[in-house]
This record gives structure tokens, sequence and C-alpha cells, in this order.
């Protein structure tokens, strides 16, 4: 099986009360899984990790970056991480999706959808749609063995142990040198 990543951003905004668990319950129908199975991680400012919380206490979080640094949704079929970058106060979302990229793109699709998302105008302003063409797929979209990304999970932990940076960040920059390497190369 492959993994599917995506890194977008997205206008920061304040969400209405209830829509964060609204969203919990559809990831969840569509990722045929008990409300229980989808883990709710969330990382409060002054807190040197994330909790882990219910589908329930997402009633009260409406807003990224004041109080709540970072939501995120784990399965054990995807990881959709929340954050707000306040350098350039986007809501940035990091979509790590096991299976192909057509199962990404419903995932990333839902998310947009349910949570009324706005993509910031440097990513383009054409909506993502189920059918999009390859060239976009190919730009947007990552397919990495899940066996690959298993080791660069295995190989963080291992060097990391005393660091604050977080796994995300970490892929991220792997995966960034290494499509930079193909490109010059």
């Amino acid at each position: 099986m492959k993994v599917a990543f995506v890194e977008r951003q997205y206008e920061n905004k304040v969400f209405p009360k209830g829509k964060f668990k609204q969203f919990a319950q559809k990831i969840a129908r569509f990722c045929n899984l008990s409300i229980t199975d989808l883990y709710v991680l969330i990382h409060r400012k002054g807190d040197d990790f994330e909790t882990r919380s219910t589908v329930d206490d997402l009633m009260n979080i409406w807003e990224i970056g004041k109080t709540i640094i970072s939501l995120a949704f784990h399965s054990s079929f995807s990881i959709i991480k929340f954050r707000l970058q306040l350098y350039s106060n986007a809501l940035n979302i990091t979509y790590n999706i096991k299976g192909d990229i057509e199962n990404a793109k419903h995932i990333v699709f839902l998310t947009e959808n349910t949570l009324e998302l706005t993509r910031l105008s440097e990513q383009g302003t054409g909506e993502l749609t189920l059918d999009s063409d390859e060239a976009t797929n190919k730009r947007e979209f990552f397919e990495i063995e899940e066996s690959l990304f298993n080791l660069m999970k295995q190989v963080y932990e291992r060097e990391s142990e005393n660091s604050v940076e977080s796994f995300d960040k970490y892929f991220n920059q792997v995966i960034r040198s290494r499509c930079q390497e193909r490109i010059d190369g």
C-alpha cells in the first residue's frame, strides 16, 4: 500500500461551534470507522506535547492559533493535521493518507467542503475536483510506499529523541529535498 502526502495552506478562519466535531464524524463515516477509532490529538499553547481527546471535546474548538497550536485526526487510515503558521497567518493542513491518490483526493475534497476552507491564492484558484487533471495531481500529491514511510518514521524517532521538531516537519523536509534532487539531477 502507498501513502499519499499533500500539504495545503488556507485562509485562517474562526469555525462555527461544533464544525470540527461534524468534520470528525464525516471522516469516521468515510473511512468506515467507529468514532472511537478516530484519534483526536490537540496541542495546546504552553504544552510540549499533544493530548488525546474525544470527538466531544471538539465542540469547544473553533479556532486554531490562539489556545490550540494544532489539531490532528489520526486513524489507521489517515492523518490530517491542522496547524496555524503564524508567520503567514495561514491555516496549514498536512494530509498523510494511506491509499492511492484518488482516495487522498476524496479526503481532501471532504475536508475542504465540510470545513468550508478557502485556499490561498498562490495555490491557484481552481477547485479540487475528484477528476482533476494528472499534472495537478503530480504537483500536489506524492505517493510513497508504506514501507518507506514507516522507515522514515523509525529513523526520525531514533534521531530525534531530544528534538522538539515534529515528524511532519521532518517528513516534509526529506520529501522536498528528494524532489529537489530529482529536479536538479
